[in-house]
């Protein structure tokens, strides 16, 4: 059995939130932006940060750090979409996505703001760790 995607379920759990489709419509992305994706325009991205060694023993249990990164026009657009992803993953409670069972989602630390390092478009991001099962559902 392959490592349940995590990274998909979040994406899946925060594009299909009435709100998120409100601020970034179809623009949440996760791993990494589309190669071909026009910038600057509000836009989410869900991508995996490392973060420390969590063992549960034997239970098949796992913790992921993410980053939830908004991005906009402007830095108060960018922030929008940071805080609108990040309302949908602070709401998460044992949901199963794609066959991934999310137990939650809790702050890793406090937001930031800066600008991406290559178009130099405004970015707003926050870090969460991610407690989910190992084990897919079905």
């Amino acid at each position: 059995m392959a490592e349940p995607d995590i990274i998909g379920a979040l994406r899946h759990l925060v594009a299909i939130d009435p709100a998120t489709i409100l601020v970034a419509g179809d623009n949440v992305f996760g791993g990494e932006l589309p190669p071909a994706f026009e910038m600057p325009q509000r836009a989410i991205l869900i991508t995996a940060s490392g973060g420390p060694e969590v063992r549960y023993g034997r239970a098949a249990l796992d913790m992921q750090r993410v980053d939830v990164i908004g991005y906009g026009v402007t830095p108060a657009d960018a922030d929008l979409a940071r805080r609108t992803a990040c309302q949908r993953m602070w709401s998460i409670d044992r949901e199963v996505a794609l066959g991934v069972l999310i137990h939650e989602a809790s702050n890793a630390g406090g937001f930031s703001q800066a600008r991406d390092r290559d178009g130099h478009w405004p970015q707003s991001f926050r870090s969460f760790s991610v407690l989910y099962s190992l084990q897919e559902v079905t």
